[in-house]
């Protein structure tokens, strides 16, 4: 047990400087080991770091010889570096040993903190997995254009887009994705990407009249899932020749127009059906 208590570290010092005096008045040349010995026992005893009664200290010739227990390795230098620092002291025998239960403890502290960063790094690689799809199955956002990168729940996007509403549109998206703690928008704005996005728009309308209902059931769920504004596992999705019909329950009106407005921006959806009920 740590003793970190002021009050018992300096009764501690007064109890070694006690026994000093009165080998001082004992002898009026009192040897220095036993002078040694005394202020060490005084200097170990006001350290905040180190536990003064689980330090056994023995002076001889000049040569401190230090057993007992301490907490981590880092207590067992410091006790010998305070050691060689007391005057007297030229040499230091460190037979100091750190408990178990502290190594242990310390061990499984270290490994808590990697597993914590482990998980931290999967979580970051999950929350740029739903952003990034997001971008792609939206109809207004250049998704493979656009860079997603998070660290620590934080989302930077970087590339280009065609518009500064579309770069505050990834970024909503973002924002608005389950988990997500912050967005670093460093989206570009390219003027000569906006003839070719209006190509791409036009091809890819066409496109969409050839995506199946499955996919669009699917991405619509997802998009909803993912949503952190939705309640996405109460919403069905139901989706033929391109109109998605929502069923379920929402919890409020925001909740619902939220619902409707994800699923009109996914590629491919003609039409949106509202058939969700409001709690409120």
């Amino acid at each position: 047990m740590r003793y970190t208590s002021i009050a018992i570290r300096i009764a501690a010092g007064v109890l070694a400087l006690g026994l000093f005096s009165a080998t001082v008045g004992a002898s009026a040349q009192a040897p220095s080991d036993t002078w040694s010995k005394a202020s060490l026992t005084t200097t170990y005893a006001l350290n905040p770091h180190l536990n003064p009664f689980s330090i056994n200290v023995d002076v001889q010739n000049g040569a401190a010889t230090l057993s007992g227990t301490v907490d981590s390795e880092v207590d067992r230098d410091l006790a010998e570096e305070l050691a060689l620092g007391v005057d007297g002291i030229r040499q230091v025998v460190n037979r100091l040993q750190v408990a178990p239960q502290a190594s242990a403890d310390m061990e499984q502290q270290k490994l808590g903190q990697q597993q914590r960063g482990f998980l931290r790094k999967v979580e970051d690689a999950n929350i740029s997995a739903k952003v990034k799809s997001q971008l792609l199955w939206n109809d207004s956002t250049s998704g493979l254009d656009i860079d997603v990168d998070t660290k620590n729940g934080i989302v930077s996007l970087s590339g280009s887009v065609t518009s500064g509403a579309e770069a505050d549109l990834a970024e909503q998206i973002a924002r608005n994705t389950t988990d997500v703690l912050g967005v670093d928008n460093r989206l570009q704005i390219d003027p000569d990407k906006a003839g070719l996005a209006e190509r791409v728009s036009r091809e890819g309308r066409a496109v969409q009249q050839q995506v199946g209902d499955a996919w669009i059931s699917a991405k619509v769920k997802s998009a909803l899932l993912y949503n952190r504004n939705v309640h996405g596992n109460a919403i069905n999705v139901d989706t033929r020749n391109g109109v998605v019909t929502l069923k379920g329950i929402v919890n409020s009106r925001f909740e619902k127009e939220q619902a409707l407005s994800v699923a009109r921006t996914i590629q491919g959806v003609r039409q949106v059906k509202d058939q969700l009920k409001s709690g409120v």
